[in-house]
């Protein structure tokens, strides 16, 4: 039965993460998947698949600072909810017996995307600095670049300024590409609040007839 019902929470978590998540979110969604189905404490064959595949996006999208408008996968709880069909107040609170059961942090590695493991992972200097990973490897990155630019020739540094041309290039479209998602979030929650207004409007209406 747990297995019947973990493959129904699956596709309803990868429905969600088709449409607004990536492949590694998504991977880190379904492992979450199979852990709760394993799980002895929590039995998800109780209660709304719903509201399970919705606590589960909610998890992932704490434990990978998504609910961060900076985070390029940015995502609300409205959306999250309003995609399952859930309330915010059950899926929060839902989410949060998920992570205190199977002691989910920032940075767990199980359910967190590389770049957010490696930006919350930290490197001891020979000085005896604490640095984060990400700094230190950046650092050390730009220190190799520098060293190959003034050591190269001509043709060398013309194509070395391409890579980074195009790198450059790359960045600015990746921006661009989360701008555009970010204002595509905006619009469905301002058309959704819209139709909501709508329809109250209608009742409210209907009512007033009622009264006549």
């Amino acid at each position: 039965m747990n297995e019947k019902r973990t493959k129904e929470i699956i596709e309803l978590v990868r429905s969600f993460g088709t449409r607004y998540l990536n492949e590694e979110l998504i991977a880190c969604s379904i492992r979450l998947c199979i852990a709760l189905g394993q799980n002895r404490k929590l039995t998800i064959t109780r209660g709304k698949k719903e509201i399970w595949a919705a606590s589960i996006v909610y998890v992932i999208a704490r434990a990978n600072f998504l609910f961060d408008k900076e985070n390029e996968n940015f995502l609300t709880a409205d959306v999250i909810c309003d995609f399952f069909g859930t309330n915010k107040t059950t899926t929060a609170n839902k989410a949060t017996v998920i992570e205190k059961t199977l002691n989910i942090s920032f940075a767990d590695k199980k359910f967190c995307t590389n770049e957010i493991v490696d930006s919350l992972s930290f490197v001891v200097t020979k000085g005896g600095f604490l640095l984060p990973k990400k700094v230190v490897e950046s650092k050390v990155d730009a220190l190799v670049d520098e060293v190959v630019y003034e050591m190269a020739d001509e043709e060398e540094a013309r194509e070395i300024e391409q890579f980074m041309a195009e790198k450059k290039k790359q960045e600015e479209a990746a921006a661009q590409a989360k701008k555009e998602r970010r204002a595509e979030i905006n619009r469905e929650i301002a058309e959704k609040k819209r139709k909501k207004k709508e329809e109250e409007q209608v009742k409210k209406h209907d009512r007033q007839l009622k009264l006549w």
